[in-house]
């Protein structure tokens, strides 16, 4: 069973509905698969700080655990009320973690310092990235493509390079189906740009097997 964290800037004044909702669609999977959760633990907005961060995620090591994060980033950290929570300078607590993350830019400087300090396996993007959320279908198909490598490693016997693998063939496969359909031209390059920029660093061969906590 697995020690799953789960970092949201719900309070966020652009995307916090949307930060929210990639949670809520990843809690419904963790109700889906109870057998594999071990503890389960949110971290709003009011909680995204390095003080809460530097307290509450040491003892989970040295244990491995996941850590997913829906916020801003900046190449060296992920960002909530204006500051950095976690950066290059507290990335040693999330040794022995899977850290997924669809914050931008994290994948430049925070993943290889993630790696450096022993971090299992990364999941980001190296680039800026956007979503387009006032549109519930286009909403939805971010959703899915922003959590389904996390999906495919819970629910499936993949490894995380496979799952990674999958993510970016999904993109692909939406990406296709819009130019087929002929959706809106912003619509695709948002996904496209976004798959682009997707990166996998660490340890392609973790299961969720090695991430169980007896």
């Amino acid at each position: 069973m697995i020690n799953i964290v789960i970092a949201f800037d719900n309070q966020n004044a652009s995307l916090g509905r949307y930060f929210e909702d990639c949670q809520k669609d990843i809690a419904a999977l963790l109700e889906e698969q109870k057998h594999l959760v071990k503890s389960f633990s949110p971290i709003p907005s009011p909680k995204c700080n390095v003080a809460y961060i530097d307290v509450n995620i040491p003892p989970l090591n040295p244990n491995p655990f996941l850590f997913i994060a829906y916020t801003h980033g900046i190449d060296n950290g992920l960002r909530c009320n204006g500051g950095s929570f976690v950066s290059t300078d507290n990335c040693v607590h999330f040794a022995n973690s899977l850290f997924y993350s669809t914050a931008c830019l994290i994948g430049r400087k925070l993943a290889p310092a993630l790696i450096e300090k022993g971090c299992r396996t990364f999941i980001g993007f190296n680039e800026e990235t956007t979503v387009i959320f006032e549109d519930p279908a286009y909403r939805q198909t971010f959703i899915e493509c922003d959590n389904f490598a996390l999906k495919m490693f819970m629910t499936s016997n993949k490894t995380v390079g496979q799952a990674f693998e999958s993510m970016k063939n999904h993109y692909t496969k939406k990406i296709d189906r819009a130019v087929e359909l002929g959706e809106d031209i912003v619509y695709t390059s948002f996904l496209r740009e976004n798959r682009d920029a997707l990166v996998c660093l660490g340890d392609k061969n973790l299961k969720k097997e090695d991430l169980f906590v007896h």
